[in-house]
């Protein structure tokens, strides 16, 4: 019975080819429109964060409690010596960095600037989070005998500084005193992150500790990066538990802006998705009521020879399920190959560079493809489907099929 059902809905959704194409390219092309903007939207936070992690915070990171509020030598952490020791014990930690940061004054002939001079080790950053990846112009090298530094890329706009030219740091050391030093620009740097780009020049942690007059395991933060899966709030507590006079935070509290980001985006993709999956229902609903009103002769004489109201309805509801699978499946192909090519090529948007950095984005803008995604579609689009078919079917509970005979 249900294959026989299967087919003669099969047969009538042929008869009505032209209408059922029209649904299924209504149904893909509304399917490709939303997972593509939905990816990209991902995408985009995604990168955000992911790049304020890699070139800041990683997952959690470890200060002397005071550090974050005051940004003062003061609150240092003098020896990190037993820190490292722990770290490097944690299965659950991938890798993890030292760094020294020291706010003051960067000057050129023309500009001068309140900045972060940073001091990192270039081979445990680039382990941590390929730092060198971030480098827009010069190299990741600090010059054998030359003070080298690198800046973020509109800090450097704004200095009008280009690779190659000097610039001089001062600031005051943990004796108080003020001292300056000057820098030869070796780099730079461009992370979406706007606290780096706009306000922060890095340079080797051994000078930047001399200049400080701090130790050598003498650090301002440690950034900690996890191994997948791992979840930064468990591992911020334990560390904070083990050392009560530090102060962890994960990536999170450190920039709830991001945390803000990343929910209105599902927000808005949620109210996206709800929609389109409104538009598919409301076009896979037209076209069952149309066809049922144009087939109400078909149905009568169906139910005036006996035929149970239950192989109609399986016929309905199948030819509604054919509509919804056959236009899913050809959204995902289209969706696909959508997602591949903006993961792979992003979606190119220099001709507003300008205003997007100022938001920390990147010109190109790549996608995100997750299989939920897909997952979540089809559900919907076959809760869509079933949905659309309950007032069609309703009404053919209630047909009267002597009724319609003597209309006729």
């Amino acid at each position: 019975m249900f294959e026989l059902a299967l087919k003669m809905a099969w047969l009538n959704l042929l008869r009505r080819l032209r209408r059922s194409l029209l649904v299924l390219v209504m149904i893909a092309a509304s399917m490709t429109a939303m997972l593509s903007i939905e990816g990209l939207y991902d995408g985009m936070t995604a990168n955000m964060i992911l790049s304020t992690i890699r070139s800041d915070c990683g997952e959690v990171s470890i200060y002397a409690r005071g550090f974050r509020l005051y940004q003062r030598l003061e609150y240092v952490m003098k020896d990190t010596s037993e820190l490292q020791t722990a770290l490097s014990a944690m299965p659950e930690i991938k890798s993890f960095v030292r760094r020294v940061a020291l706010t003051g004054l960067i000057s050129t002939a023309r500009k001068s600037s309140m900045v972060r001079l940073v001091g990192i080790d270039a081979q445990a950053e680039e382990q941590f989070g390929r730092f060198s990846a971030f480098i827009r112009q010069g190299e990741m090298d600090w010059g054998p005998g030359i003070k080298g530094c690198i800046l973020g890329n509109r800090l450097a706009d704004d200095l009008h500084v280009e690779v190659g030219d000097r610039v001089i740091f001062s600031s005051q050391n943990v004796q108080g005193d003020i001292s300056a030093v000057s820098l030869r620009v070796r780099g730079v740097i461009q992370t979406s992150n706007p606290a780096i780009d706009k306000r922060t020049l890095f340079a080797a942690l051994p000078k930047v500790l001399k200049f400080a007059g701090l130790g050598p395991n003498a650090a301002t933060q440690v950034a900690v990066r996890l191994r997948e899966g791992t979840d930064p709030e468990q591992v911020a507590a334990g560390l904070q538990a083990r050392f009560p006079k530090l102060e962890v935070s994960t990536w999170q509290q450190l920039y709830p802006v991001l945390k803000q980001m990343q929910d209105m985006m599902r927000i808005f993709n949620g109210i996206s998705f709800a929609l389109v999956m409104l538009v598919v229902l409301m076009g896979i609903f037209g076209v069952m009521l149309v066809s049922l009103l144009e087939r109400t002769r078909e149905f009568g004489i169906m139910k005036a020879l006996g035929v149970p109201y239950a192989f109609i309805r399986t016929q309905v509801i199948s030819e509604a399920v054919i509509l919804g699978l056959s236009g899913f499946a050809a959204g995902a192909v289209l969706s696909c190959f959508s997602l591949l090519y903006l993961s792979s090529s992003g979606l190119d948007l220099s001709a507003y560079a300008a205003g997007l950095e100022s938001f920390g984005l990147n010109a190109v803008i790549f996608a995100s493809l997750k299989g939920e995604y897909f997952v979540r579609t089809f559900l919907a689009i076959m809760a869509a489907s079933l949905v659309s078919v309950v007032m069609p079917l309703s009404r053919l509970r209630r047909l009267d099929p002597v009724q319609i005979l003597q209309e006729e």
